[in-house]
């Protein structure tokens, strides 16, 4: 039984640790959609930040940094769990009895994440083995539109991807991670304007290596499968995404805005495979409204990426104080404790009732502390009672009552509480 309570308390860990995250990952992204909101950025600072709150679902560890995230929460919630720890009742009621059924429920609810985590895992894996081996045996395209990507890509310093002819019904895409692969549809090869815009939008795609990012969003929504904020916050980041790219391709090309908007709207009547947030028309129309707009630079400058950095310390880093971590000062009070004391050190029941309050156990334990020899005058048996008096944190300030504890006829009691 000791076995089950033990992966009973090993899975409630994780289970809280996701609960954690699930808080933590929901209020940077109020905090995210605010900011984003009252500054109207670029698209590609929008899609760095919802990156960002992405990782923090993602991540379950970051480095100690001051002004975390995590401090913060810890510090607004400081006054409620002292309120309900005040409210608790120490060393008082009977021994807790230990039963299997609540460390059963931990493990079912963790291995119902663990289930629904490698299925939503285990199909994007599938999706994205199968959209590369059609990538990889589409038909090689055209000598001069090889030609054309070869160009761009030197416009866009990155190295030049093998260009693929995909179905009449697939719009354009890019897989792959090492050696992208971009695949169009053959009716692009009609108009090398839109091809060009095209081309530039996917390799717009292999040089802010979404792929990565892509993955990355892939993971956060396989861990929170059930928590609905997890798919609107990759909603959001697919259109920014997409809107980063089409600034590219504005930006590198001469193409007119509203020929590039009846492009969107040309290949979003296609199937879509890598770009999921054009398969949507509420990000179709987000698009084609933003292509027609003012025009947008497709890079972050200096302090754009300032911020991103400052974005990232605050939003990833871990908690330095205790309570963020969520460390508790345990307080062991038992009769067991108490009782050894008292046959050691009879001297230690000031009132001579036979039971030891806390207060007394704990001015003996500071007493026994300042002097150590003492503990040499026990006899082998109580020893290790002793040692365990000496190295437990007994006295923590956290019963204000000092409650009288049993002897050992009496039913045991055991309590432990967060010190202040």
């Amino acid at each position: 039984m000791s076995g089950l309570v033990a992966a009973g308390a090993a899975a409630k860990g994780a289970v809280s640790m996701l609960a954690m995250l699930a808080v933590q990952g929901t209020v940077l992204a109020m905090i995210a959609l605010v900011l984003l909101r009252a500054a109207r950025m670029r698209p590609a600072f929008a899609a760095a930040v919802w990156l960002v709150v992405l990782a923090k679902f993602a991540v379950p560890w970051g480095p100690a940094m001051p002004w975390s995230l995590s401090d913060l929460i810890a510090y607004l919630r400081h006054d409620e769990v002292a309120a309900a720890l005040s409210a608790s009742p120490i060393g008082s009621g009977p021994d807790p009895v230990i039963s299997i059924w609540p460390s059963i429920g931990w493990i079912a609810l963790a291995s119902a994440w663990a289930l629904g985590t490698l299925i939503v895992l285990g199909r994007a894996l599938l999706s994205y083995r199968a959209t590369l081996a059609v990538a990889r045996a589409a038909e090689p395209a055209p000598e001069a539109a090889r030609a054309t990507l070869a160009a761009l890509a030197g416009t866009l310093k990155v190295r030049t991807p093998r260009l693929a002819i995909g179905d009449d019904a697939t719009g354009p895409y890019v897989v792959g991670l090492l050696r992208p692969i971009i695949v169009v549809p053959p009716a692009l090869l009609e108009d090398p304007t839109l091809l060009r815009a095209a081309l530039l939008h996917e390799l717009a795609h292999v040089r802010r290596k979404d792929a990565l990012g892509r993955f990355l969003q892939v993971w956060a929504t396989a861990m929170f499968f059930w928590w609905p904020i997890v798919r609107l916050i990759g909603r959001r980041l697919d259109l920014s995404r997409e809107a980063a790219c089409d600034a590219w391709a504005l930006e590198a090309s001469a193409l007119p805005r509203p020929a590039y908007a009846r492009l969107l709207v040309k290949m979003a009547a296609l199937r879509t495979v890598a770009a999921s947030a054009l398969a949507s028309p509420r990000s179709l129309d987000a698009r084609v409204a933003a292509v027609l707009g003012p025009p947008a630079r497709a890079r972050i400058g200096i302090v754009g990426k300032a911020c991103i950095v400052v974005w990232a310390v605050v939003a990833l880093g871990g908690a330095r104080t205790a309570s963020a971590r969520g460390e508790k000062n345990v307080c062991v009070f038992t009769p067991q404790l108490a009782e050894a004391l008292r046959e050691a050190h009879p001297e230690a029941d000031l009132d001579g009732d036979g039971m030891l309050s806390k207060d007394e156990a704990c001015e003996f334990q500071a007493e026994v502390r300042r002097r150590a020899d003492q503990v040499s005058t026990l006899d082998e048996a109580q020893e290790p009672e002793m040692d365990r008096l000496l190295d437990e944190p007994l006295c923590c300030n956290c019963d204000p009552g000092g409650g009288l504890l049993p002897s050992p006829e009496s039913p045991a009691l055991g309590a432990s509480c967060q010190g202040e």
